[in-house]
């Protein structure tokens, strides 16, 4: 039909389809954009696991591998598959939240952990559950420095609960429950506050070179009235800490 009458509305006509193509566009390229929260943390879940690149080198699946300084958060708990770390951290100056989520182990035969930290600085990580690995919760190895793990929960792994055998490491307000050896672990320079150690098929913490306060180990190393404390060479009990009805701190 000729538009001489609403010449005006068929002049605008055009326009308005541009712009309306142009907010399609936008949104599609929205879509198809890295998940990155509006404070810059990235976010991972399930999906975003399976599907690979939180990082550069993180490919499809199992173990989401974060290799680049940064914020990370979960949105979701994490269904790892069966014989995989959860998540590996290669970087320095990571934290990590996982957001009150839990991560859990998929079984398998081989030794894998929730969270696996390798030669890494200042890496942060808190607030969730780590559970069922053939291995431990958390683990940083010798060489890594100020591991920090708040507000952890790490329960039925097969090995340690969390195991931070570097340098300078914090565990502060972490729970540790019926782990198949020591609840808690750290190495020299370390310190273990406010964290609660119960029913480890080990020592409800084994520490070397390093200082404890403020926590509860009970009914570890099968049971009260067992030693709940494996001191090693120069550690000390820096304040009062609560370690079952019949024994002694070291």
């Amino acid at each position: 039909m000729p538009c001489r009458s609403v010449r005006t509305r068929c002049d605008r006509a055009p326009i308005r389809s541009a712009r309306y193509l142009a907010l399609s566009s936008s949104l599609l390229l929205g879509l198809a954009a890295p998940a990155l929260a509006v404070d810059g943390v990235i976010e991972i879940n399930q999906a975003k696991a399976l599907a690979g690149g939180v990082t550069a080198t993180d490919s499809a699946g199992f173990p989401v591998t974060i290799d680049a300084s940064g914020s990370y958060r979960l949105t979701g708990s994490l269904s790892v598959s069966a014989d995989q770390h959860g998540i590996v951290v290669s970087a320095d100056d990571v934290t990590l939240d996982l957001g009150g989520f839990s991560i859990v182990a998929g079984g398998g035969t081989l030794l894998r952990s929730g969270v696996s930290v390798g030669s890494s600085q200042r890496v942060e990580i808190e607030n969730g559950s780590i559970r069922g690995f053939t291995q431990h919760g958390v683990e940083a190895n010798g060489v890594s420095v100020g591991t920090r793990l708040l507000g952890l929960r790490a329960s039925g792994n097969s090995s340690l609960g969390f195991s931070l055998v570097g340098f300078a490491s914090l565990v502060d307000g972490c729970i540790a429950t019926n782990n198949g050896t020591d609840g808690i672990r750290v190495g020299p320079g370390s310190l273990v506050i406010n964290s609660l150690a119960r029913e480890n098929g080990g020592f409800g913490l084994r520490i070397s070179g390093a200082g404890y306060r403020s926590n509860v180990f009970i009914e570890n190393n099968n049971g009260n009235p067992n030693p709940q404390v494996a001191a090693l060479s120069d550690s000390e009990e820096l304040g009062p800490n609560y370690c079952g009805t019949d024994t002694i701190c070291p």
